[in-house]
């Protein structure tokens, strides 16, 4: 009777451990599989920190070894929703592809501007709120009600100011009607207007579906490189914000960094070009090299891998 009762004893243990182990499996694995809301091609290099975890796949376990600082390739981007909302690169190194969180990834600038940035740690601003209540609020045009992307502009004004500008906007806002949400120069980032709803700078295509920003000119080296590491912070940020990806503006009205110019040429109801002569007119005279979209969308990218 003892035995047999002991038999049955270790046949519930076994049960029991069983059980447990498919339990704490499951949860393992929740824990480790990495759902994907959103992904996006790329063609960039980068380096790989000190420490990196790289992984074989994205619902991978183990491990794999690279070298510290290894050179490598990326070639997507994993936007993921259940693990801290964090960003994946897919790498290529030795001809393979693995994964690695991109804040763990360091971009090879192809910009002189871009790199200065990136030498000096990216810096930026922080995002400082002064919401006026006289911006009339009306919800984006989106499925979601969020903005799809951002608008880029220059105020197109010499020797301005950001506290000039916005008394501006305001003071003339009742027959306007012209507002946009942020504004941003080598020091700041001043947002007036409440993002969750759209702004009034690029046309009725453009409008109901983008976050927009002004940003007023300026005249040396540091504060121009500095004033573009502003305005990728705050693009990369409203990005990451609506869990978005950083995509360029595209002719069939896809991407999510647009310049006024694009908007222009691909959307149309607005005639604007900004910011292509500022970007590239500064660049050439403070660095002696050129800026375009491609140069932001690749500095907005790098800001985006560190959030």
């Amino acid at each position: 009777m003892a035995k047999r009762k002991k038999k049955q004893n270790l046949i519930y243990l076994s049960l029991i451990i069983i059980v447990a182990a498919i339990i704490g499996g499951s949860w393992f694995y929740s824990h480790h599989t990495r759902e994907v809301s959103n992904s996006y091609a790329v063609s960039e290099t980068a380096t790989l920190s000190s420490g990196a975890r790289v992984y074989n796949s994205l619902s991978a376990i183990q491990r794999a070894n690279l070298p510290d600082q290894a050179l490598v390739k990326v070639n997507r981007y994993y936007l993921t929703s259940n693990d801290n909302d964090d960003t994946y690169a897919r790498i290529n190194y030795n001809g393979k592809n693995y994964f690695v969180r991109a804040t763990d990834i360091e971009l090879k600038m192809n910009n002189e501007i871009n790199s200065y940035l990136t030498q000096s740690g990216l810096p930026h601003a922080k995002i400082t709120k002064q919401i006026s209540s006289i911006f009339e609020q009306r919800g984006y045009s989106t499925s979601s009600g969020n903005p799809r992307g951002v608008v880029i502009h220059d105020t197109g004004n010499e020797n301005s100011t950001i506290s000039s500008e916005v008394s501006y906007m305001k003071q003339n806002y009742s027959s306007t009607r012209v507002f946009v949400h942020t504004f941003i120069d080598n020091q700041q980032i001043v947002n007036i207007a409440d993002t969750k709803y759209m702004a009034e700078g690029a046309g009725p295509y453009a409008n109901p579906y983008f976050v927009q920003f002004e940003m007023p000119h300026e005249y040396t080296a540091a504060s121009f490189a500095n004033q573009l590491g502003n305005a990728a912070y705050y693009t990369a940020y409203i990005l990451k914000q609506n869990n978005l990806p950083v995509t360029k503006g595209t002719k069939d009205g896809g991407g999510t960094v647009w310049t006024h110019a694009m908007i222009s040429s691909y959307l149309g109801g607005t005639d604007h070009e900004d910011p292509i002569s500022y970007w590239s007119t500064a660049a050439r005279k403070l660095f002696g090299t050129t800026y375009n979209i491609n140069n932001f969308v690749e500095l907005v990218q790098a800001y985006y891998n560190q959030m």
